[in-house]
């Protein structure tokens, strides 16, 4: 006993360590991709979900919706404080940078120069984040725009880049920058350059490639203006991401960059026709080629001959299904570029009145206070009041020092228009206090507007830094609400997954907590569970080559019949005597979707396990393994209890025979009516009628004729009866008829099955 218990044990530990690995290897791959929503990405994310990886998104417009494949979207600005917070938060495996496919960044010639600032900042925050938290691998997005001079031949990796536009040399210092983060801290760095990567866009933003620029073009003017001297290649979508999900799915990567494009040479007179010819209204080509021939096509000899990749799309394919999709949808691509000019002035109008305000205060109060000045307006008690002081000092506090100068330039008009309205315009001149008063007005105005300016900038800063603490702290709290929900998603994982520790214990829990003889009946319920699947048989190996079903749950479990033989499906049991687990390729629908054996420490077959209607996608390395070590745990119980039913067998046997005593066939019975009830088994129950002969001689003469599965017992009234187990009345006659043979006269008691579990075990029929 202490023996079996510590085999068991260590058993029972090896169950445990392999499935939390295997559960473990499950998980999904993580990956961050850092890029606006375009028809490359949302490809990319259809891809990575049906591969089962889990997704988070960076994102930098708030307008953006999470997809639903999405599993965590996070909406910050790339160069954002935060940025190192959401990839701790999400630890992904793989950072994909979407680059130059990324639509945040516009390389229209007026702010170039401004974007390739941004994008520069942008990717050194990202680049210092992934290193500092140990990210394994970091994949750059370029494109072909790093080359811009003239190749014969097609562009290997190994050619000096060649950018002129301010795009091209950013994109290629991007390069250069991720390599040297790479370099300095131990990350892998690949860098994938994408050769005019187009699709078929959703709205004119994402008319952002030469093809579908070309349809619109065509759509809106009817006319399109071709250079035929300009040569290149263009990259599907499809075809950029299935190249992307290899690079970032291998084991292993030879080279740090490759090319990928498509196999065809294109020129935009090429395309304009193809366009032509599937349009549905009239369209001219205009032929302005000029100019030296230049040819840009990058190869993609590296990267078909390191991994197994073809370019199945043409653009001659595509191209018809891009103006299809653009005809039916026109209002997306019509261009609202007059809405846009009045918006913008009317902006520009707004800004500059708000502006001019202070201005125009300043002037008309400025009637009011030269009338009150120069007793235009007599009020009494006011004659000692400088009203220009008062004015200036007013705006100073408002406004500040801009408007206090010019209120004060007011002032000086203001004396200036006293004097020649009094006819004395020569005495301005010569009067001393005229010029102390206005220097007066000018200090009071400068010093208190430098005050109100100090003030003023002193409580933006405040301001700033206060908005600054609020975003950070936005930012905190969506974080730690992402952080929440990710928890929450884990923690429901962890207690209910199929990895997780507590179900485990409950599965083994079933099988310890099996009667005497169970274990088979209840391993069907923990392998359904484990499989995940309604459909599992049990068969029991007799003779090395003939199998005797013990258990199924369901009649397509049972479909190979009760009993079979190993030369008969020798496609399963050739792979199952080699202790592999079958797994049905082909999808014959005849036969187990996936089998496994179990062997004794003989290496002999003692159990074959059948699972039936499995998902395809289930049919894996890790539900294979899963099923091997479910297996192994259901013999090691099915082992331990027959070991004690062996050692119980002086209580459970007449003595010197192979009879049970009436207790312990009423057990074996009313655990085959419970397998009945659930539809696990059935039985037929046999009265022996033979009254001149002892329980030891008929036990001798019947028990040579029965199989291992079935069993002899003991009845209240004295007589004895035959348990035959998976059988019912018909097949029960085969038995009866040996058994008569040798002068044994039955008579039929019972069948036990789901739909018969309340007939009395002892009426006869």
């Amino acid at each position: 006993m202490v023996y079996l218990a510590k085999r068991y044990f260590i058993l029972y530990n090896y169950y445990m360590n392999n499935y939390v690995m295997l559960g473990r290897k499950s998980l999904m791959n993580t990956i961050l991709i850092i890029g606006n929503f375009d028809f490359f990405t949302k490809t990319l994310i259809k891809k990575l979900y049906i591969e089962k990886w889990r997704i988070y998104t960076l994102v930098s417009s708030k307008k953006l919706i999470k997809p639903a494949h999405v599993f965590e979207q996070y909406v910050f600005d790339y160069s954002s404080n935060s940025v190192k917070e959401i990839i701790k938060s999400c630890r992904p495996d793989v950072i994909v940078f979407t680059g130059a496919y990324d639509s945040l960044y516009n390389w229209d010639s007026e702010n170039d120069k401004d974007t390739s600032l941004k994008f520069t900042a942008d990717l050194s925050n990202i680049l210092i984040s992934a290193t500092i938290l140990g990210i394994r691998h970091f994949i750059y997005i370029s494109s072909e725009v790093v080359f811009e001079d003239d190749y014969i031949i097609d562009i290997r990796e190994d050619v000096a880049v060649s950018p002129n536009s301010y795009k091209g040399m950013t994109i290629s210092q991007g390069e250069n920058l991720a390599f040297h983060y790479g370099q300095t801290n131990q990350m892998e760095v690949t860098v994938l350059r994408l050769a005019n990567m187009y699709g078929i866009p959703y709205n004119l933003r994402e008319v952002n490639d030469v093809c579908s620029r070309m349809c619109v073009e065509a759509m809106e003017k009817g006319r399109l203006v071709v250079n035929a001297k300009k040569i290149f290649s263009c990259l599907y979508v499809k075809d950029g991401v299935e190249a992307l999900y290899i690079l970032i799915n291998a084991p292993e990567r030879k080279h740090s960059i490759y090319h990928v494009s498509g196999t065809e040479e294109l020129t935009e007179d090429s395309i304009a026709r193809l366009i032509k010819e599937n349009s549905s209204h009239p369209i001219d080509i205009i032929d302005k080629t000029m100019g030296l021939k230049q040819r840009k096509v990058l190869s993609n000899e590296r990267f078909t001959s390191e991994f197994t990749f073809d370019v199945r799309n043409s653009y001659r394919q595509i191209v018809p299904m891009i103006i299809s999709y653009i005809n039916n949808h026109k209002r997306r691509f019509l261009r609202s570029s007059g809405d846009d000019d009045i918006k913008s002035n009317r902006y520009h109008l707004l800004r500059l009145l708000k502006k001019a305000i202070p201005f125009i205060e300043c002037s008309v109060l400025f009637i009011p206070v030269f009338l009150l000045s120069h007793g235009v307006i007599d009020v009494q008690y006011l004659d000692g009041i400088n009203f220009y002081l008062l004015y200036v000092l007013l705006f100073a506090l408002v406004y500040g020092r801009q408007i206090a100068i010019f209120a004060s330039l007011f002032c000086v008009i203001g004396y200036s228009l006293s004097y020649i309205l009094g006819s004395s315009s020569s005495s301005l001149v010569i009067d001393a206090k005229v010029y102390i008063q206005i220097v007066q007005i000018f200090i009071v105005g400068l010093s208190v507007g430098h005050l109100k300016d100090r003030f003023i900038d002193t409580s933006a800063d405040m301001n700033d830094e206060v908005n600054y603490i609020k975003d950070q702290l936005k930012d905190i709290m969506l974080i730690n609400s992402s952080n929440e929900r990710i928890k929450e998603y884990y923690t429901d994982k962890l207690v209910g997954s199929t990895e997780s520790i507590g179900r485990i214990y409950n599965i083994t829990s079933k099988l310890q907590r099996a009667e005497k003889g169970e274990v088979l009946f209840a391993a069907l319920d923990t392998l359904k569970e484990i499989m995940e699947t309604e459909d599992v048989s049990i068969y029991l190996v007799s003779n090395r080559n003939y199998c005797r079903l013990t258990s199924a749950s369901s009649v397509k479990a049972s479909s190979l019949g009760k009993s079979i033989t190993m030369d008969k499906y020798h496609m399963i049991f050739d792979v199952l005597q080699s202790n592999q687990v079958y797994i049905n390729r082909s999808l014959d629908i005849n036969l187990p979707m996936m089998a496994s054996a179990i062997f004794d420490d003989t290496e002999n077959m003692r159990i074959v396990i059948l699972i039936w209607n499995l998902p395809y996608e289930r049919m894996t390395l890790y539900y294979s393994n899963l099923l091997t070590i479910a297996g192994a745990l259901v013999y090691s119980v099915f082992v331990r209890d027959a070991n004690y039913i062996d050692a119980l067998a002086y209580r459970r046997y007449i003595p010197k025979t192979k009879v049970l005593q009436e207790d312990a066939f009423k057990e074996m019975v009313e655990l085959y009516r419970r397998a009945g009830k659930k539809g696990y088994a059935e039985a037929s129950l046999l009265y022996i009628q033979n009254e001149d002969m002892s329980i030891t001689d008929i036990s001798d003469l019947i028990h040579p004729l029965l199989r291992e599965t079935d069993y002899i017992g003991l009845l209240e009234d004295g007589g004895l009866s035959v348990l035959l187990t998976n059988s019912n009345m018909k097949e029960s006659a085969y038995v009866r008829e040996r058994l008569e043979g040798v002068g044994i006269k039955t008579t039929y008691l019972s069948h036990i099955t789901a739909q018969a579990i309340d007939t009395n075990i002892y009426e006869v029929d």
